[in-house]
């Protein structure tokens, strides 16, 4: 079967890319509802179908890396065992 184009990622565009950035005003963690203050680190997670971005504090986000990683290792098993 021929391969079409960039292979894509589960993990940006239609998936809800992140990008990391300084708060450009106080913002709220989605996830703990920690304040997140004028120039501090955080990170935003497109929502598909161009309706804005969620926010996440540094230590949510490490979290959900982590979750992801499970996750990813959970289809990865999967996907051996065909």
């Amino acid at each position: 079967m021929a391969k079409r184009g960039k292979t894509p990622s589960l993990i940006g565009g239609g998936a809800g890319a992140s990008k990391f950035v300084q708060a450009g005003r106080r913002r709220k963690c989605k996830r703990c509802d920690a304040s997140i203050s004028m120039g501090g680190n955080c990170i935003e997670v497109a929502i598909p179908g161009n309706l804005g971005h969620k926010t996440y504090c540094t230590t949510c986000y490490e979290d959900i890396l982590v979750q992801s990683r499970k996750d990813l290792d959970r289809l990865k098993t999967s996907l051996q065992a065909l």
